[in-house]
């Protein structure tokens, strides 16, 4: 019978109009579960399968209670996990329908789709070469779902966490393990980090601050499997022998697991690690001791692996020539203020392998209202401080801080060809133009990059100057403003020339994207010619600013403050004939 409570809501009345459905059309397929999926308080339908090989199989069709925001569901046997593709740990099938704006309408619909969609797998399910090449498809996936259910089935310690950074592997390498135990080494770990060859782990572990507490050293196989060789859960070692026969199978028996951990034991307990390679994606195995020394056999317990290596954390191995390129850059940002801190983080994010950052200024309380620091940094030096911020948060970048002003440092300690990009985010006329009169003294034939922001954050300017030019000593700064500012625009406070133009993060940041994003056009080699690339806002946001200024011919003219442009110049037609 269907519900007859009296429904509100727009998900009531859609699941009254399936459920009237299941109960009557559909009756003659399904029939209506005498036990109701207590736990999630759903209605839910019952249907037998027939499977040639695995017999009649009890399909349940469920109602969501936000249906019809989530489709219907359908769940098998729990145990169909991993002897079937596509069916989650506990039995639910994933169907793929996704909600349709119409289901509100015809509710039916949406359960159609669904069991169009069940139909579909349930033929495809019975051929088993369709099964084994959808597993060895979405392996990753599947193989996470066999490590938890050989965890709880055979009760295995397992590291919490397994990371590992991964190099291009030319055939098996060995590396090394570190492993954190909080509490005893009795009890599983709570991480594992694994490296490549001579790659210290430890050293990655206390970058990153993963290193929390006590540390045992091990040992790491890495074992490449060509990529034509299925990976499926029929074909996963479960024991230590099978994994013997895995990696001499596919080393052609020049690799032993075996005579690798006896080579490497010693009289003290190490753990050893055994990583697969297949399509730099990663499957593990921790080797676990004998229960009874020599009569017994060590075990082996799949463990989940998480890739942190520079590839897969800032690339997801995508366009891999374009990071590897970007790696091999040094960039100087001077200036690590409200814009130059998120220029820096941008440039660290997308790849650049060495930054130096110069400031002179400490941290202080207030500019915590648009810097990507904070209240912890107070009373640090800036560029100290962000240096720390980008070598714990972005894996294998190298990264310099200076305190020091800009001007002096230039004159005395850069010197021509250290860099392959100067970055000035100071925004300071007087830097600008010692850049240019040190440009072949100190700067040499590498391109700059000047960036700022007018007051209020109204505009935003980046110029790129290639290595055969030169930013003109006389600072035509003017000449690429989109305004003329008035007296009033700053905020003076009571110190010795202190003071500030007001606007918030969500403006820095927005100029700082704009200006990495050319930056890292300009380090790409994709612009040669020197060139004005402005961000300006719509005179309506000018004119809500109240403050003495006056427009230039850059400024847009609409009828929202949220408006904008983006301007592309080449630098010698802004300058003139100069």
């Amino acid at each position: 019978m269907p519900d007859t409570r009296t429904t509100s809501t727009p998900s009531e009345l859609a699941a009254a109009s399936l459920e009237a459905w299941l109960d009557g059309p559909a009756a003659a397929f399904a029939r209506r579960s005498q036990r109701p999926d207590s736990r999630r308080k759903v209605a839910s339908w019952e249907f037998d399968l027939e499977h040639p090989a695995l017999g009649p199989q009890r399909v349940r069709l469920s109602v969501p209670r936000d249906f019809p925001a989530t489709p219907p569901e359908i769940h098998f046997d729990s145990r169909l996990c991993l002897v079937l593709p596509h069916i989650e740990d506990d039995g639910r099938f994933c169907h793929g329908v996704l909600p349709s704006p119409g289901d509100y309408a015809w509710p039916e619909g949406a359960a159609q789709a669904v069991l169009q969609s069940l139909q579909r797998f349930w033929t495809q399910v019975l051929d088993p070469a369709w099964v084994l090449s959808e597993f060895h498809r979405e392996r990753l996936s599947y193989w996470q779902r066999f490590c938890e259910q050989f965890r709880t089935l055979h009760k295995a310690p397992t590291p919490r966490t397994t990371r590992v950074v991964l190099q291009q592997l030319d055939g098996v390498a060995e590396g090394k393990l570190a492993v954190y135990f909080r509490r005893s080494q009795a009890a599983s770990s709570d991480l594992m980090v694994a490296t490549v060859g001579d790659a210290d782990p430890h050293s990655i572990a206390v970058r990153h601050r993963w290193n929390v507490g006590a540390l045992v050293r091990g040992h790491v196989l890495f074992v490449p499997v060509p990529a034509n060789v299925r990976w499926a859960p029929c074909d996963w070692p479960r024991t230590l022998q099978e994994l013997e026969r895995f990696v001499g199978h596919i080393t052609g028996g020049e690799s032993s697991v075996v005579r690798w951990v006896e080579a490497e034991q010693d009289q003290a307990p190490q753990p050893f690690v055994v990583v697969l390679v297949q399509d730099n994606t990663c499957y593990g195995y921790l080797l676990t001791p004998a229960p009874v020394p020599l009569l017994t056999v060590p075990g082996i317990t799949p463990i989940v692996i998480d890739r942190v290596d520079v590839n897969w954390v800032l690339a997801r191995d995508y366009k891999l020539p374009t990071l590897g390129a970007r790696a091999g850059k040094k960039v100087l940002v001077l200036g690590c203020g409200s814009l130059g801190a998120p220029v820096a983080e941008l440039l660290a994010r997308a790849g650049i392998g060495k930054l130096d950052l110069l400031d002179m200024e400490a941290f202080e309380a207030e500019n915590c209202a648009r810097h990507i620091l904070g209240a912890s940094d107070i009373g640090r030096g800036k560029a100290e401080s962000l240096a720390v911020r980008l070598r714990q948060l972005v894996p294998g970048i190298e990264v310099g801080a200076y305190r020091a002003r800009a001007t002096d440092w230039i004159q005395s300690v850069c010197k021509p060809d250290a860099y392959d990009l100067v970055v000035d985010c100071t925004g300071e006329s007087h830097v600008r133009v010692m850049l240019a009169h040190y440009r072949s003294h100190s700067v040499g034939p590498c391109p700059m990059v000047h960036a700022w922001v007018e007051p209020f954050c109204a505009a935003a300017h980046v110029v790129h100057i290639a290595g055969h030019e030169v930013w003109p000593d006389d600072d035509p700064g003017e000449r690429v403003a989109a305004a003329s500012w008035g007296d009033d625009v700053r905020i003076n406070l009571p110190a010795c020339g202190a003071g500030f133009h007001p606007y918030g993060a969500s403006d820095a940041w927005q100029a700082g994207g704009y200006a990495a994003e050319r930056i890292l056009a300009v380090l790409d080699g994709k612009v040669e010619a020197s060139t004005v690339w402005s961000w300006v806002r719509s005179k309506s946001f000018f004119d809500s600013l109240e403050v003495d200024v006056t427009v230039g011919p850059l400024v847009p003219t609409t009828g929202s403050a949220f408006d904008s442009v983006q301007l592309t110049r080449l630098l010698k037609d802004v300058l003139g004939n100069e």
